[in-house]
């Protein structure tokens, strides 16, 4: 083959290299992290600057892209078929169609972006010169073509388009906080604000095991001794049943009521009507029926219309800002590390929480873990009520039942497993 014959081919290679160009700088500007990109611009990185301005006109360097890829991929097609018919005639143009697709998809698509994607913000940095340059070569025939687009979409409804979805927004906060542009706790805020709406009544609520509740038919002495042993301002109460919740007592009206009237004081009069939600409600609908209803207290109920327990207000807000002690409150840590690799939780903490804490990556990735209480997992392990030294493994984690209360889980103990000695061990 003389050397005439071998310029087409080199050609076609050198467009080749242009699609892998635009496909990598593509998936590359798609997936960089604009906080960090501005981060090193604002260090006085050249190239992450001009990496800032393409990601600022993201829309114009999109139709640079996708021009340049489609000149190069009809350019690198149209020279092969050529060069093709003029050495071997056109009964092999079929064939060499069909290898330069393969070659176009590999070599000019499918790596380059595999290669963008694994390592985003280095590749934006490496194309960004080059691609803001392009951006004003073609700026004309991208400005012809975003008008032709805008005339064709006012002819179509359709409906408008998140700028940033929710995941996204964790990955800014994330690399936010991790640059030191927001401290942990802004950070926490802000993402619990996110979450804010996917939590359930179910998961913030006062079990009814731990219901601090009156029974109407109780001695007057009896309430009023209960009253007095409790710190909380309302108490629910009910009639033959903690399944038939009747009304909210206000502490403080109670009291006054009490003093004028005496050991004979009706109760029922006294009493708010309860207003009642089910298990399955999210907190972000709650708290508005409350604020509307002038309500601070709301009783959750099961599949069946009993009592599961009760959710406040004040159980809502901790949800988001964390939890809110007053002078009342007694101090107990949740999570405790008894020594180097063990722990002791409180059997109402979340799995995903302590995994967190203890820097466990958990290997399944089990989303269903994610708002699960350690409690309620460990019950799924075992196949009768358990006793405190019952324990499973969980991918090397060991975790035991330390402490029961009427059959009910209290703590645990999480160990982590013990680090392996010259290589590990067989």
């Amino acid at each position: 083959m003389d050397d005439g014959s071998r310029l087409p081919w080199f050609f076609a290679i050198a467009f080749l290299f242009c699609a892998a160009y635009f496909a990598v700088a593509e998936t590359a500007f798609a997936s960089a992290s604009r906080s960090k990109i501005r981060a090193a611009a604002e260090r006085g990185d050249p190239r992450s600057r001009a990496a800032l301005y393409v990601l600022d006109h993201f829309e114009r360097a999109i139709s640079t892209i996708l021009i340049g890829t489609n000149i190069a991929h009809v350019a690198a097609a149209a020279i092969v078929t050529v060069a093709v018919t003029r050495r071997w005639g056109l009964g092999a143009v079929s064939l060499s169609t069909l290898l330069t697709t393969v070659a176009v998809f590999f070599a000019g698509e499918m790596l380059p972006k595999s290669l963008g994607k694994k390592q985003p913000e280095r590749f934006a940095k490496l194309c960004a010169p080059s691609l803001r340059l392009l951006m004003k070569l073609f700026a004309p025939l991208s400005a012809s073509l975003a008008l032709i687009g805008q005339a064709a979409a006012r002819l179509t409804r359709g409906e408008p388009e998140l700028s940033v979805t929710e995941e996204e927004l964790y990955d800014i906060i994330e690399d936010m906080t991790e640059e030191g542009s927001l401290d942990e706790a802004q950070g926490e805020l802000i993402a619990s604000a996110l979450q804010f709406g996917d939590v359930t009544v179910e998961s913030i609520l006062t079990p009814r095991v731990d219901l601090a509740a009156i029974d109407i038919e109780e001695s007057r002495e009896e309430i009023l001794r209960q009253v007095k042993a409790q710190n909380h301002s309302r108490l629910p109460v009910y009639e033959g049943s903690i399944d038939n919740v009747i009304g909210v007592l206000q502490i403080r009206r109670y009291l006054k009521a009490y003093l004028r009237q005496g050991p004979e004081l009706d109760l029922r009069p006294l009493l708010d009507p309860p207003l009642f939600i089910h298990q399955s409600t999210n907190i972000d609908e709650l708290l508005p029926i409350l604020s509307r209803q002038r309500q601070s207290m709301a009783v959750v109920t099961d599949n069946y219309g009993g009592t599961l327990g009760v959710v406040t207000v004040e159980d809502i807000l901790e949800e988001l800002v964390g939890e809110i002690w007053d002078e009342d409150d007694v101090v107990e840590e949740s999570f405790v590390q008894l020594q180097e690799g063990l722990y002791q939780v409180e059997a109402d903490e979340s799995v995903s929480d302590v995994f967190e804490q203890i820097g466990f990556e958990d290997p399944e990735q089990d989303e269903d873990l994610v708002n699960t209480l350690m409690g309620e997992w460990a019950y799924e392990q075992f196949t009768a009520i358990p006793r405190p030294g019952d324990r499973f493994a969980y991918h090397g984690l060991e975790i035991t039942v330390s402490a029961m209360e009427h059959n009910r889980i209290r703590k645990l103990t999480v160990a982590l497993p013990a680090p392996e000695e010259g290589g590990g061990q067989a």
